[in-house]
């Protein structure tokens, strides 16, 4: 794998000597850098609490996962495709879950959590709610890889 150098990679690519387990491994650490890079402590002006480290463990943790389980189901319906699958999948999929995401975050911050702050500190409660969203978002994403195998 190839972290520094993009020279060779290229040349792997024309090829088509790049596996899909190696396709894999970069899409697994590219993924959770995007996870990671996301995590508040890198903005300014922001709130940071102990449980936003959590969180964001707890999200590299299921991304992690969740990454290796599709990739298990696409290897049990046919092995072929995976970062493909998972890209072009991934867009209407993502796109549901954000939906969705508004709109369980906008009841649970509009009539559950209704405190005075302006600031929006990251609670227990969210990190579950996370933990939830993410784990769900994986395993819907699987069940449709599946389909993929269903004639």
């Amino acid at each position: 794998m190839y972290i520094w150098k993009v020279s060779p990679l290229i040349e792997e690519l024309k090829n088509q000597k790049l596996s899909q387990k190696e396709q894999f491994k970069y899409f697994l650490t590219y993924s959770l850098l995007m996870v990671l890079s996301a995590d508040p402590f890198l903005y300014i002006d922001f709130n940071y609490v102990i449980y936003d480290s959590i969180d964001t463990l707890v999200a590299s943790i299921i991304t992690i996962l969740g990454i290796i389980y599709c990739f298990k189901v696409n290897e049990s319906v046919d092995g072929k495709d995976f970062i493909l699958r998972f890209i072009t999948l991934g867009l209407p999929i993502t796109v549901r879950f954000v939906f969705v995401i508004i709109l369980v975050v906008g009841i649970y911050y509009g009539l559950i959590d209704s405190s005075d702050s302006e600031v929006i500190d990251t609670k227990p409660a969210d990190v579950v709610l996370s933990a939830i969203l993410f784990s769900g978002y994986y395993y819907y994403f699987a069940t449709k890889l599946k389909a993929i195998g269903q004639p």
